[in-house]
């Protein structure tokens, strides 16, 4: 099974090509103009995380991706969330913003754009991170302050299906389901290793608490 790591930079996952622009990456590319050196339908899974929004043309990033996945093939995505200051909207290197809706265009709501073309992806999930207090309001409450302040969520992870024939698009079914995808998604996450490896101590039992704490905290988790 053919895995792509888009986007590595500083980390990098076994068993996938991991693909960047750095030349730290296996496979070194420009995403905005440089195509993916796979056959069309080739890949099976492509991960990317927090590099769409650094890709001045992440339209021509989304077509090559959508080119070498095969029908059904998953791409799993994570970007920072449009209304995060510090973390987004004040990062001259951010060029691109996201939200919950933002690749519905590339599916439920494709074609409601001026222009047209022919990549098709069906999302099975998104997942918010929440930051601080926020983590602990349920739904309503969360979604209020999601829809009308600021920082409130940090990051969002999606689970994308890949479709190249649409007119079967409405009643394709999923080759993983919600939950099997966000699983995907997390340990997917997890394997990532960074090419130069951090030499500090091992953490001791609280301090290991206090990280977790602190990226719950901020969002992180």
């Amino acid at each position: 099974m053919k895995k792509l790591n888009i986007g590595a930079g500083k980390s990098y996952i076994p068993g996938f090509v991991n693909i960047d622009i750095s030349e730290n990456a296996e496979l070194q590319l420009d995403l905005s103009t440089e195509k993916l050196p796979f056959e069309d339908n080739s890949v099976e899974l492509v991960f990317s995380y927090h590099t769409l929004e650094h890709i001045p043309n992440y339209i021509f990033a989304l077509t090559e991706i959508h080119r070498v996945l095969k029908h059904g093939g998953v791409l799993l995505l994570g970007v920072p969330y449009v209304t995060s200051t510090k973390h987004n909207l004040v990062n001259p290197y951010h060029l691109h913003h996201f939200n919950e809706y933002s690749f519905d265009f590339f599916g439920a709501l494709k074609g409601s754009a001026i222009e047209e073309n022919e990549v098709a992806f069906k999302k099975v999930f998104h997942k918010f991170h929440y930051k601080g207090i926020f983590n602990l309001l349920p739904p309503p409450f969360s979604t209020w302050c999601r829809n009308h302040l600021f920082n409130v969520v940090k990051k969002i992870d999606f689970g994308l299906i890949a479709v190249k024939n649409e007119k079967d698009f409405g009643e394709m079914p999923a080759n993983y389901s919600k939950k099997e995808l966000k699983s995907l998604f997390k340990s997917t996450n997890k394997s990532r290793i960074p090419y130069i490896k951090n030499s500090q101590k091992p953490l001791s039992f609280i301090q290991k608490v206090m990280k977790v704490l602190r990226l719950w905290w901020k969002g992180e988790m």
